[in-house]
């Protein structure tokens, strides 16, 4: 449990170690959001996937290519149709999914702003929380400067991983 809590300090090298293996925390949220596409887009054709050699290919092919066209035209139609298919038990799994790997990227920026920048660390810490949120939030609202916050948060991400900390010891 060391991992996930707000405590102690990272070198550099660890750092990046550990926003990779966040990359590996975050499958089984990939997992259950394509097994959830799937199983909307299944219900969407009339397939029998208990026998599937009994599937005609051409027509799935013909299937796949009618609806990337429809959804090309209508995609607000599409998109409100497949929100309205969630239920309260893929909202949990979505959940249950992406809330670890929330919080250890989260804890592995702690841990390395904390090294990087000591007395100041929380501070800064809750600086770059709010700095990324505002982002996401200017991004995926009105959808400009994604170039900008992009390279700013590139930036950080080489400075926390390349600069000297002033700990002596790691032991986060």
């Amino acid at each position: 449990m060391k991992f996930f809590k707000f405590s102690k300090t990272i070198s550099g090298g660890t750092f990046i170690l550990r926003l990779l293996f966040s990359i590996l925390l975050s499958i089984p949220f990939l997992v259950t959001l394509i097994s959830f596409w799937t199983s909307y887009f299944m219900s969407l054709g009339d397939f029998d996937l208990a026998d599937p050699s009994a599937e005609n290919q051409a027509e799935i092919q013909l299937f796949a290519e009618e609806l990337g066209t429809k959804i090309g035209q209508d995609p607000d139609f599409y998109l409100n149709d497949i929100v309205s298919t969630l239920t309260i038990g893929w909202i949990i799994a979505f959940i249950l999914c992406i809330v670890p790997v929330i919080w250890f990227t989260l804890a592995t920026y702690y841990k390395r702003i904390i090294a990087v920048f000591e007395d100041q660390g929380k501070n800064i810490f809750y600086i770059f929380v709010a700095y990324e949120v505002v982002s996401d939030f200017i991004f995926l609202n009105f959808g400009f400067g994604s170039t900008i916050f992009t390279l700013i948060s590139l930036i950080i991400l080489i400075y926390l991983t390349f600069v000297n900390s002033k700990a002596s010891d790691h032991s986060g």
